[in-house]
């Protein structure tokens, strides 16, 4: 019978393309088959359908287990059932339950469809344009486009070009992580198995490999097929050797472009790796995996107390770089004097609440009573009356050192407390048990899975098109590593991996992205936005910006202005899942700390240790002169070969060496001189995801540009070195507002250098904890202070400096004048009396971040307390004159007008952009 018109399924099977004849007759059906044999059947074992619907292959799309058939011919619908004609001739019924049909098409009710099919004909058009090249100079981009003839509506690409709400994913799987964790790369992990989008960011240095192993892995168990791309392949390379070290690189083909994918095939051989001992029957397995959960509770307990070791540790560390600035304002006023007695032991709180209590009575202009000294005996124990005969300055002071004393020592005990902690737990074995038994349990479902093939199938390049033959091979090669812009290349027509991962995600287009994009159920996009983004050259970027102006789109699919990161962080903002990979294992602390304090909020946990080491960061200034030649400098060359190359080779090995620098012709030179060594030379771009020992990091320019001077690169650079950064710069006054200057700043300021300085650093920890305890004394109302106008102030300086534009500075309230002012030669006697007086204080000083230094003072006229106040009015003229000398620069700001925050931000930029009083400084 015609089975494009008849199905006839008897006890089950299809029979229709061998039956002649049937008809029901007598309660019985009568089938008489080709063979002129006539049968009677039951009518409940027959299903005859007729009058079927056709469907239209150009517009409909059939899916089995949510991968889309292809190269159908025909879509012959009987309702209950489908069958479905191949262009191979070959045809076959489904159960309507065991399938779904889509129309290809969008809908959505927020969206026009129109708008959908637009951003993909821009996304289509561009790639006709990018240069991408293969062998027969036709754009490779466009021919992968062209294999695409329908957007599946399950892949991240459809979500992509029409950005709607993401669904969630229930996942109640066991997780494993054979290779390691920490906190951050356990919440990455799970939330790559619950989002259908998932960001990574990973900054330096944070083991965003390992967080893409553990999903692979964890993938895998499941029976779920991966693919991990890249711009480059070594950062694929990468992964197939993190593999290769455990053994398990069965499950990966390493393919993308035809050199590869010849090497890949040309190299399989019949034999599987001996996986007898992998092997684990059911109750140890299960055995294994209650030990897991179990171990896994108090693992997590403890990385926790490994993560607050180390925050505690950049706490103690910072505090002791101020407190040796804070002892030379101590020693240098003379503030040396015997501390009280008490019968109680001060923590470091205490001392803070004496410190506000005292300023506080002082500022009264009440006098030190007995009954101030007896409450002090009640309630701090304090018994040395005689004490209070000091002046006030001394007082205040003994209770800023105290503070500093008590702190350290607090934070050391801590410290020293949770390594016991960890000590008894035997951490170091707990997480190497750990981490062995997800192996274990890994590798057991690898022998589960290849052990009952007696050998390993070969297969050739062509299995990758013909969707029968490469069903075989995802299923013996799960994971499929290749670059972003060839992986279309290696799957059939309209398959989609379970889980794509895009490393290096920052680097990669939004057109080759999507490309990937097209072959994902879900995806894991993973990067760093404050690492370097991708190359356009200018005529690329002129052409694709052309291009999107003629498309009205979301300015996230701007070819020029966006990375796949970018473009989907900014189109799905806070609805897409981010996790940021927190801990950080590469750089000695006070490398990374830069990076951490300029870059990332100080969001980094730095789990390396703080050795003693003779100045992990250096920085060497030029003479000035017109040194640089274009993008080369002879001089910063010259001190490179003359000063720091000698004094390394005393020490190290040259091979743990490396020079970088922004530009490639001062490379270049750098290279002719050093080919003798084992030193790596390269431009900052090239070392991204590379590092060494030691980083050389040569500026070249005499006068900061934006190329040389970008956060992004600054930020590679530096993350780059391991164990020592030096840094080699012209000595331009010009760099001081840039980032390189916060560089230099910072350097300068941890290594105590600012010795030159006629003003002191802020103490920006010890006035940071001052005014917690002015919030507890107001009852944590957010209140600073008991005038309202102080307080609207310091939230506008809180917003302010909330933006992005002023990451780099914080501010403190109430620091004395005297506390400012390192050398008061240039004040006359009645502004020295009044600088030096402990209750002459600023309202509020705005500050580098960097450096400590400050950068703005901010001094609010109360509209009551100054306009009918001549004597108040003359302090302040006195305050500002003094400030002038010292190159500090004020802003009045008088609560009876408006715009507090736009004078603020015009001050402040007006301050930033200008090299304005940096030699009253020195």
């Amino acid at each position: 019978m015609d089975v494009e018109k008849h199905l006839i399924i008897v006890k089950g099977e299809d029979k229709t393309q061998s039956i002649q004849e049937c008809e029901y007759k007598d309660s019985k059906c009568m089938i008489t088959y080709a063979n002129n044999k006539t049968y009677s059947y039951n009518p409940r074992n027959v299903i005859w359908l007729k009058n079927p619907k056709l469907l239209n292959p150009e517009t409909t799309r059939v899916y089995i287990n949510k991968q889309p058939f292809s190269e159908v011919k025909k879509i012959v619908n009987f309702g209950e059932y489908v069958r479905i004609f191949f262009v191979n001739g070959y045809n076959i019924v489904y159960h309507r339950n065991e399938i779904i049909i889509k129309e290809k098409s969008f809908n959505n009710s927020d969206i026009k469809s129109s708008d959908v099919i637009s951003c993909y004909d821009y996304l289509k058009h561009l790639s006709t344009q990018i240069s991408i090249r293969d062998e027969d100079e036709k754009s490779f981009l466009r021919k992968q486009y062209e294999r695409i003839n329908y957007v599946n509506p399950s892949s991240v690409l459809a979500k992509y070009i029409n950005p709607i709400e993401l669904p969630k994913i229930k996942n109640n799987i066991l997780s494993i992580f054979p290779f390691g964790f920490n906190l951050s790369q356990k919440t990455a992990t799970k939330k790559a198995f619950s989002e259908q989008i998932s960001i990574i960011e990973g900054p330096p240095g944070t083991g965003k490999t390992q967080t893409i192993l553990n999903i692979i892995a964890n993938a895998i168990i499941n029976e779920k097929t991966v693919a991990v791309v890249s711009n480059n392949n070594s950062a694929t390379a990468n992964v197939l050797e993190k593999l290769q070290e455990q053994g398990v690189d069965l499950i990966a083909a390493f393919l993308g472009n035809n050199e590869n994918k010849q090497k890949f095939f040309s190299e399989q051989t019949h034999l599987y790796p001996d996986m007898k001992t992998w092997y684990l029957d059911n109750k140890t397995y299960k055995d294994l995996e209650q030990k897991l959960l179990i171990s896994k509770i108090k693992l997590e307990e403890h990385l926790e107390i490994k993560n607050k070791v180390a925050i505690y540790k950049q706490e103690l560390s910072a505090l002791l770089v101020e407190q040796e600035y804070f002892n030379t304002y101590y020693d240098e006023n003379n503030l040396r004097m015997e501390p009280y007695r008490s019968i109680f032991k001060h923590n470091s709180d205490t001392v803070l609440k004496l410190w506000l209590k005292f300023k506080q009575l002082i500022e009264s202009d009440r006098a030190i009573s007995l009954s101030y000294k007896l409450k002090n005996l009640l309630l701090y124990g304090i018994v040395s009356f005689s004490f209070y005969n000091n002046s006030n300055e001394k007082i205040i002071a003994l209770f800023q050192k105290l503070y500093y004393e008590n702190k350290a020592a607090e934070l050391s005990a801590i410290i020293n407390n949770l390594n016991g902690r960890l000590e008894s737990f035997r951490f170091d074995n707990a997480t190497e048990g750990y981490t062995n038994i997800s192996m274990s349990l890994f590798k057991a479902n690898l022998a589960k899975k290849y052990m009952k093939n007696k050998e390993r199938k070969v297969f050739t390049k062509n299995c990758l098109w013909k969707e029968k033959d490469f069903k075989q091979f995802i299923k013996e090669y799960p994971v499929i590593l290749s670059t972003t812009h060839s992986l279309k290349s290696c799957i059939s027509n309209n398959y989609l991996f379970d889980y794509v991962i895009i490393d290096e995600a920052s680097q990669v287009d939004i057109v080759t992205g999507a490309l990937a994009l097209s072959c994902a159920k879900n995806a894991v996009i993973v990067g760093d936005l404050k690492q370097l983004p991708m190359v356009v050259p200018k005529k690329e970027a002129d052409l694709t910006n052309k291009i999107f102006n003629n498309y009205k789109l979301n300015k996230a699919y701007n070819y020029k202005n966006n990375s796949i990161l970018s473009s989907i962080s900014e189109l799905y903002s806070s609805k897409v899942c981010k996790t940021i990979l927190k801990e950080h294992y590469r750089c000695h602390p006070k490398i990374i700390g830069f990076c951490n304090q300029k870059f990332y909020n100080n969001e980094l946990i730095v789990l390396t240790e703080e050795q003693e080491r003779h100045n992990p960061i250096v920085v060497y200034k030029t003479a000035k002169g017109n040194h640089a030649r274009g993008t080369y400098n002879q001089r910063q060359i010259d001190v490179i070969q003359q000063e720091i190359i000698p004094k390394l080779k005393n020490h190290n090995t040259m091979s743990s060496v490396a020079i970088i620098s922004p530009y490639r012709k001062q490379t270049n030179k750098l290279r002719e001189k050093e080919n003798e060594t084992n030193i790596e030379v390269d431009t900052v771009h090239k070392y991204q995801g590379r590092q060494r020992d030691i980083v050389i990091l040569s500026t070249v320019v005499n006068e900061i540009n934006e190329f040389v001077d970008d956060p992004n690169l600054i930020n590679v650079a530096v993350s780059r070195a391991v164990d020592r950064l030096i840094l080699i710069v012209s000595d331009n006054e010009k760099i001081d507002n840039s980032n390189i200057g916060d560089l230099v700043k910072y350097i300068q300021y941890n290594n105590f250098e600012i010795i030159d300085s006629k003003i002191y650093s802020v103490f920006d920890l010890l006035y940071k904890k001052y005014t917690e305890q002015i919030y507890e004394q107001m009852k944590n109302r957010k209140k600073v202070s008991y005038f309202d106008s102080e307080n609207l102030i310091n939230a506008v300086i809180e917003k302010v400096l909330s933006e992005l534009q002023f990451a780099n500075l914080n501010w403190v309230i109430h620091k004395p004048l005297r506390m400012l002012i390192r050398n008061p030669d240039k004040l006359n006697s009645e502004e020295y009396k009044f600088a030096m007086n402990i209750l002459t204080h600023t309202d509020f000083v705005i500050f580098n971040k960097l450096d400590k230094m400050p950068v703005l003072v901010v001094e609010v006229d109360g509209y009551a307390y100054h306009a009918n106040n001549p004597r108040q009015l003359e302090r302040d003229k006195m305050k500002d004159t003094i400030l002038n000398k010292y190159g500090i620069p004020v802003l009045r700001v008088a609560t009876n007008e408006s715009g507090e925050e736009i004078k603020l931000r015009d001050k402040l930029n007006q301050v930033i952009n200008s090299n304005l009083s940096k030699e009253d400084r020195h």
